[in-house]
């Protein structure tokens, strides 16, 4: 075999081995890993986003919702925790973007690129076949995408993981006004919360600030 042949496939081969070592794969959110405690949780994303935590946390809980503090340079809407058996099994959050939705999920979606590798789908939010113009009855220019990434159960990480990017309208569809676009971001363990598979089929402007890769 001539030299040159195996010299390229020696950079193809280390090129394709750099590329694994540098894709990562979510254990947690925010540094926090799943099936986690909820005090954990809640002591990170109070000291770290700023989010504000209640002052008394019920015993028994699937949920929590906090408000305020900022993920990725953004101010955050709400943040909303699930826990199966009480141990952290996703967290969602939904950004304040000043109009500039469609702007921070492009932003957002290219660096977990950077960070996950491609996306394993993405599709365009939910029709809302009413939403026609009233003159021409034709439907409108409308916003909203969704993009996902899956991760499969390996040797070393046994947990099936999924991270949602969706921009929409408030009731998760698609809008006409692209200044009422807002960014929600999830991420999940599939393993502890099974039923999360079903938001990938139903998921629930000016250039926007940067995303800090960081938080993702």
């Amino acid at each position: 075999m001539p030299l040159h042949f195996l010299a390229a496939l020696l950079t193809l081969a280390l090129g394709s081995t750099a590329l694994a070592q540098k894709i990562q794969r979510p254990t947690g959110f925010l540094g926090v890993a799943f099936g986690s405690a909820p005090a954990d949780v809640l002591r990170v994303l109070g000291s770290r986003a700023g989010a504000t935590i209640p002052e008394e946390i019920p015993t028994t809980f699937d949920k929590l919702e906090l408000t305020g503090g900022n993920f990725a340079g953004q101010e955050a809407l709400k943040w909303t925790l699930e826990f199966a058996d009480r141990k952290f099994a996703a967290a969602t959050v939904i950004l304040k973007t000043e109009g500039n939705g469609m702007a921070v999920y492009r932003e957002l979606q290219k660096n977990l690129v950077a960070k996950y590798g491609p996306a394993s789908g993405e599709k365009r939010a939910e029709r809302d076949d009413a939403r026609k113009s009233a003159n021409t009855g034709r439907r409108e220019e409308t916003f909203g995408k969704m993009a996902y990434w899956k991760f499969i159960p390996t040797l070393a990480e046994k947990g099936a993981r999924l991270i949602i990017c969706e921009a929409a309208g408030a009731d998760g569809k698609e809008v006409t006004d692209e200044s009422k676009v807002q960014v929600t971001l999830q991420y999940i363990d599939e393993t502890l919360l099974p039923s999360a598979a079903r938001r990938v089929t139903h998921p629930g402007s000016k250039t926007g600030p940067a995303v800090k890769r960081e938080d993702l």
